[in-house]
């Protein structure tokens, strides 16, 4: 983790009480929109350490506090973002990604497999890790396009089809090996710029023109 003085220190929140209302708010649009990007007001958003995300950043300080841990993935590891955080938040930094309540990704490829993470029990659900990733963005793709990926459930009307950077078969294979064990599970929010994009536990995906998996 590298250290920083004060004076190098990013700003957090202006108004932590206010800001972090605006952010958890825009959280839980995101996640009862899955696969819709919900974007952050400018007067709620926090410079991200570089280069990351100024939504995830923003994310991150509404949802920490002393009480939390979080694992970080190498690149953020390397970089000034746990020592930010840990002066903004007080959370406590977790190396053993399994204890981990929150994980910060700077991309897909740098995700744990998901079976890694705490997936919560039948009585805590709830007891679960939460994801927040970097990505370099999405776009919204056809049924034919072989880097769609499909999400039917709750929240999404009939089908969604879009592409997400990195996103790929293989992370669509350990989501549905993860929601053989619904309720539990892992809620994830993709962040790009001022945007963010829930994907809940409860949302079943495809890829390619593949339909997604019924449960």
């Amino acid at each position: 983790m590298n250290t920083l003085s004060l004076q190098d220190m990013a700003p957090g929140f202006a108004d932590p009480t206010a800001q972090s209302q605006i952010v958890f708010r825009s959280a839980l649009d995101a996640m009862a929109r899955p696969g819709t990007p919900i974007y952050l007001t400018a007067a709620s958003l926090v410079s991200a350490p570089a280069p990351h995300s100024a939504a995830a950043a923003s994310l991150l300080l509404a949802l920490l506090d002393q009480d939390c841990t979080l694992w970080l993935s190498p690149t953020l590891a390397a970089g000034p973002a746990a020592a930010w955080l840990r002066f903004h938040t007080g959370c406590q930094l977790e190396e053993d990604c399994s204890k981990a309540d929150f994980v910060w990704a700077a991309s897909i490829a740098e995700l744990p497999p998901l079976k890694r993470l705490k997936q919560g029990s039948a009585e805590y659900p709830d007891q679960s890790t939460s994801c927040v990733i970097d990505v370099n963005g999405w776009r919204a793709a056809g049924v034919s396009d072989a880097e769609a990926v499909s999400l039917r459930g709750p929240g999404v009307r009939d089908v969604l089809t879009l592409s997400v950077d990195g996103m790929d078969a293989s992370f669509v294979q350990q989501h549905r090996a993860m929601q053989e064990h619904a309720p539990c599970g892992i809620d994830i929010f993709f962040c790009a710029g001022d945007a963010l994009m829930g994907f809940p536990r409860s949302v079943r995906l495809g890829s390619g023109t593949e339909s997604p998996a019924c449960t």
